[in-house]
């Protein structure tokens, strides 16, 4: 069983300029049961809170950004007035227990314009192992997990750096004719959502001047970031984005490519305590702070010409898993808000994660027990099945697995 203090609203920021008050209103999901109000104040002159229709009764504390903290009883819907001369922010916690069953990370999806020129680029890799096809062309039932009306037209394979294949793979998908989405994949490292993966290397030297001699572009040379890795990002031909990470110092050059296992996956978020208790919540018990700031070098090996900082958590599943690693960042400069692409799942780059769990219908029922809605229903078969939930910031996870009766 996880525990975690899950956000059920906020953090959010309300603000009203003096002379008048005017009212603020949201909706938030949760569960029957005690929760925290969080309140920041940053200059606040008249404040009314309401709860589900029923005023709070507290005193604000009059210095500027001081907090409080009060009690209060949540339901599965409910309602936030906000009427306020001033400015303030407002968060909702609620400590949450589930077990949702999660075994391992099963892949990161990652969509593309052109299939057969993404096995390719895979091969030059050095990803051994291929599933191919790896699922129907057509199929309701998964369209429909996947946010589209009825049905979609699709390539798919599975590429993985063992033979025979094994996870975590690249779920590579080429969307066609009408279910293709002429988005491009995120052009900053710092946009929310999931913008790169990382894989470990034993001679990141090498493997750069091997791929650079075969045209893939890269935004820097290899650097080393102020915490000592040794470190490079390049892109696809989409122009989705992908790190190398050296593990050890080679004792000599060795022959490319060099690539070992995935590392991590990244996921960039707004705030990193409400994404780290989410993915606490799902299993990611496990964690290992990765903050980092710096200028120069380091900010062009990001794509930047000034100086970059960001706040982070590598979360990793605990016991009796495959230690499968998330990266949370949250940069603080360049800051940039912009939310993930929308539903459906298609977009060009990175734009889900996959999860394998125990029972899907247990996982799927706790999750609506705990007030989180899926994308669409089930799909799939009774032998495994598939279903996508949303994390605080909109990240794609889909969890797959065995229905149960």
């Amino acid at each position: 069983m996880n525990t975690a203090n899950l956000t059920r609203f906020g953090p959010e920021n309300f603000s009203q300029p003096t002379g008048a008050c005017v009212t603020y209103s949201a909706s938030f999901r949760a569960i029957n049961g005690p929760a925290k109000l969080i309140v920041q104040n940053h200059g606040v002159q008249q404040l009314e809170l309401k709860i589900n229709g029923r005023s709070i009764d507290f005193s604000l504390k009059t210095e500027q950004n001081s907090e409080i903290q009060l009690d209060i009883i949540l339901q599965p819907n409910n309602t936030l007035e906000v009427t306020l001369e001033g400015n303030l922010s407002i968060r909702v916690t609620q400590i949450t227990h589930a077990d949702l069953g999660l075994l391992r990370q099963g892949y990161f999806g990652l969509n593309t314009t052109d299939l057969a020129r993404q096995r390719k680029f895979y091969e030059t890799l050095g990803f051994i192992g291929e599933i191919y096809p790896a699922g129907p062309e057509t199929s309701t039932t998964f369209a429909q997990a996947l946010g589209f009306e009825d049905d979609y037209l699709i390539h798919v394979s599975l590429h993985s750096l063992e033979n025979p294949p094994t996870p975590p793979f690249v779920d590579t998908v080429q969307f066609r004719g009408d279910s293709y989405r002429e988005e491009p994949p995120y052009s900053h490292l710092n946009h929310i959502g999931m913008t790169y993966a990382t894989y470990s290397t034993r001679d990141l030297d090498s493997d750069y001047a091997y791929l650079k001699s075969n045209h893939v572009p890269f935004l820097s040379p290899p650097t080393h970031a102020p915490n000592g890795e040794y470190f490079v990002y390049f892109q696809d031909q989409d122009g989705a984005f992908l790190k190398l990470l050296q593990s050890n110092p080679p004792a000599t050059p060795s022959q490319p490519p060099n690539l070992t296992h995935l590392l991590n996956t990244n996921m960039n978020v707004t705030d990193l305590e409400r994404s780290r208790e989410f993915y606490r919540l799902l299993g990611f018990t496990e964690s290992t702070p990765n903050s980092q700031a710096g200028g120069g070098e380091f900010a062009r090996a990001h794509g930047f010409d000034h100086p970059i900082e960001f706040i982070g958590q590598d979360i990793s599943l605990g016991k009796d898993t495959d230690g499968a690693t998330l990266q949370l960042r949250q940069w603080k400069t360049p800051h940039d808000d912009t939310p993930p692409y929308a539903p459906p799942v298609n977009h060009l780059g990175i734009d889900r994660i996959n999860f394998y769990v125990k029972d899907l219908t247990a996982a799927v029922n706790e999750m609506l027990a705990l007030g989180f809605e899926p994308l669409g229903p089930i799909g799939g078969s009774a032998e495994i099945g598939i279903v996508f939930f949303f994390d605080p910031d909109g990240i794609k996870v889909q969890l797959a697995g065995p229905q149960s009766a």
